[in-house]
């Protein structure tokens, strides 16, 4: 008889071969996702970050302001510490998920160098 320990290993080794068989060229976030193995909580929390500091940037765009800096501080701290956050912000933008604000959160972290 297979034991659950079996199956979940099975279970991950299909797993393993679908994400290699498939171009996720178009989807470098969710690719990164599964690299870093990141939890579905784990992906939601960063997701939501990601959607309140668009709206905090759209805001302070809105309010004149040019210096972004402090949103690129709080997505670095918050992000889970399973992704770099130039690497996050890099496939969040090329698979175009906050597009606007990604670009800008780019563009300033090479900056920092």
């Amino acid at each position: 008889m297979e034991t659950i320990e079996d199956r979940v290993e099975r279970l991950e080794f299909y797993n393993e071969l679908t994400v290699k068989s498939i171009d996720l060229s178009s989807y470098p976030f969710y690719a990164l996702v599964m690299e870093h193995k990141l939890t579905e909580e784990e992906m939601q929390e960063t997701l939501e970050l990601c959607s309140r500091l668009e709206r905090e940037f759209e805001t302070m765009k809105e309010e004149g302001f040019v210096h972004y800096t402090a949103l690129l501080i709080e997505f670095a701290g918050l992000l889970t510490p399973k992704l770099k956050p130039r690497e996050a912000i890099r496939a969040l933008r090329d698979q175009k998920l906050f597009l606007h604000l990604m670009k800008k959160l780019y563009e300033l972290s090479l900056t920092y160098e």
